[in-house]
């Protein structure tokens, strides 16, 4: 466990999912940090935004991305238990982030219904009616982690005024290998349907390293 709300004595691991996507519109969200380190990523990283979208980085946009990402790398480390996790730039700092998560998983088996990961994307959420959620999928096939790919888009309502919405994307691959799966989920349905295309960009970059 963690000691302290970012500590993490692994500052530094290397990346167990690569990706060599733009950096101008992804960025890489350290999971392994601590706050010394989160603080001098932390302020480039919103000064350069916010002078890219020419916005005025005050301290109400400072303290609510601080907060965001604070929760967001203890959630996605510690609940999750992601490998990595990344940033969508172009997303306005008046919105909450776009932060998807790679996670590693392992199953030998010779095709993807056997496994655990593709299966659970299109479990509906026991506490939520079934009507209340949507899903869809479709086939998803990737350059580098082959053609045994699947995108479920999935939405739901967080409360009575929220509706999320997620994408996942997950991989099978050859036995001996990880599987591969992307998440990301936002409070705005309209600006994922937007993002979509970047989205499948993105997700066709990731590759296991070596």
């Amino acid at each position: 466990m963690s000691d302290g709300i970012l500590w993490s004595a692994d500052l530094g691991a290397p990346l167990h999912v690569d990706t060599d996507a733009d950096p101008g519109l992804w960025g890489y969200l350290y999971l392994r940090i601590d706050k010394k380190t989160f603080k001098e990523w932390l302020d480039p990283h919103l000064t350069g935004l916010a002078m890219i979208q020419g916005v005025e980085l005050t301290r109400k946009l400072r303290r609510f991305h601080k907060s965001f990402y604070e929760r967001m790398i203890v959630t996605l480390r510690d609940k999750l238990q992601a490998d990595e996790a990344f940033i969508y730039h172009p997303v306005p700092l008046t919105y909450m982030p776009l932060v998807v998560h790679a996670t590693r998983l392992y199953c030998d088996a010779p095709d993807p219904a056997s496994c655990e990961g593709p299966a659970a994307l299109t479990v509906p959420h026991p506490e939520i009616p079934a009507w209340q959620q949507r899903s869809g999928s479709v086939p998803f096939a990737s350059p580098h982690l082959g053609a045994d790919g699947v995108r479920v888009t999935r939405s739901y309502p967080a409360d009575s005024s929220l509706m999320m919405t997620s994408v996942s994307y997950h991989w099978h691959t050859p036995a001996g290998l990880p599987d591969v799966q992307l998440r990301g989920h936002h409070d705005d349905p309209e600006l994922i349907a937007a993002v979509m295309e970047p989205l499948d960009d993105f997700a066709r970059t990731l590759r296991l390293p070596g």
